[in-house]
């Protein structure tokens, strides 16, 4: 076993065990409520959870404090808020991976989706296909015509195994009969850091990411994975726009907490995520960076899971990717 899986695993077993289902707390919150995320600060999944947790307070009057935890590809995070107290005190602010790809990928995997009560979405982004502005192509359809004439030639970055851009560089692949050079990286920083170089030719990221060194120049967007073009990109086709019918990928930005806990703590807590999506200055703030902030309550986000669980399997299996086994 390696030393970092050993770490990984040795966090797991240094988590509380699951409490059991708290009493109806008619004065809740009495005290500041934790919303983990998975991933260090500054990213997409780090500064979404800062701008919903100070409008979630304004609504609880109450303060609501981030807590980073990151590791595992969430997984850490997660695993944490799973076996916490169900009292409304601790939340997930988890994206797609860490609710919808980690059960999908990881065999005995520490927690399931059903050891959460989800209590909504703030938003979703797309991804971007980028290439570099050298490769010589405009749009998706001259990519993929290239990527025929040269299987496996073409270099595609992603940052790492079974993240969200990794699965998307496989549906690509699958969807149009092409190959690409499979370059793994820990994390999207580096990866754009080498395909400006021109160290590597195409990505799949997200806006946030990538949207300053695009305006720049410095790299080129052929599509978006979403359902109409972003306001932050106008130029920028869809994929169905560019030839790709049935292409809309999107991480998620959910909000959970454990199972079991009170419904009445449960509908404090949904009032006050939907308040804060609904906040103008969130909503531009994101909008901006290719984010499209809309609430999505629990209950209807519980059937969203669902069917792009369904999805992903399809991909993941269509891919042959093998699962992994953490205890291994």
């Amino acid at each position: 076993m390696s030393c970092s899986r050993r770490r990984l695993l040795g966090a797991f077993a240094a988590l509380p065990l699951l409490a059991r289902p708290a009493r109806a707390q008619t004065d809740f919150p009495s005290r500041p409520v934790r919303l983990v995320v998975g991933f260090a600060p500054g990213g997409l999944t780090d500064t979404a959870a800062r701008a919903l947790a100070e409008r979630m307070a304004k609504a609880l009057d109450n303060p609501v404090v981030v807590e980073n935890r990151p590791g595992g590809q969430a997984i850490i995070a997660t695993v944490a808020v799973a076996r916490a107290a169900p009292d409304g005190y601790t939340l997930a602010f988890a994206g797609t991976n860490g609710m919808i790809l980690n059960p999908l990928l990881y065999n005995n995997l520490p927690y399931r989706q059903a050891d959460f009560r989800q209590l909504g979405s703030m938003g979703r982004s797309p991804m971007l296909l980028i290439v570099h502005p050298d490769l010589g192509v405009n749009d998706v359809q001259q990519f993929i015509a290239l990527a025929r004439q040269k299987p496996g030639a073409i270099t595609c970055a992603h940052a790492g195994r079974g993240i969200i851009n990794h699965l998307a560089l496989l549906h690509f692949q699958s969807r149009t009969g092409t190959q690409f050079q499979d370059v793994p990286y820990k994390g999207s920083g580096p990866a754009l850091l080498d395909l400006m170089a021109g160290t590597v030719q195409s990505t799949f990221d997200f806006p946030t990411s990538a949207l300053a060194h695009i305006r720049a120049g410095k790299l080129k967007a052929l599509a978006v994975t979403a359902d109409q073009r972003l306001s932050s990109l106008p130029d920028v086709p869809t994929m169905r726009e560019a030839g790709l019918d049935d292409f809309e990928l999107y991480t998620r930005m959910m909000i959970s907490g454990p199972a079991g806990m009170p419904d009445d703590v449960v509908r404090i807590l949904e009032k006050a995520v939907g308040e804060g999506t609904r906040d103008p200055g969130l909503v531009r703030q994101f909008a901006e960076q290719g984010v499209t902030v809309v609430y999505t309550p629990g209950a209807e986000l519980d059937k969203v899971i669902a069917q792009e669980s369904a999805m992903w399997a399809k991909v993941i299996e269509a891919n042959k990717l093998p699962r992994v086994d953490l205890k291994s």
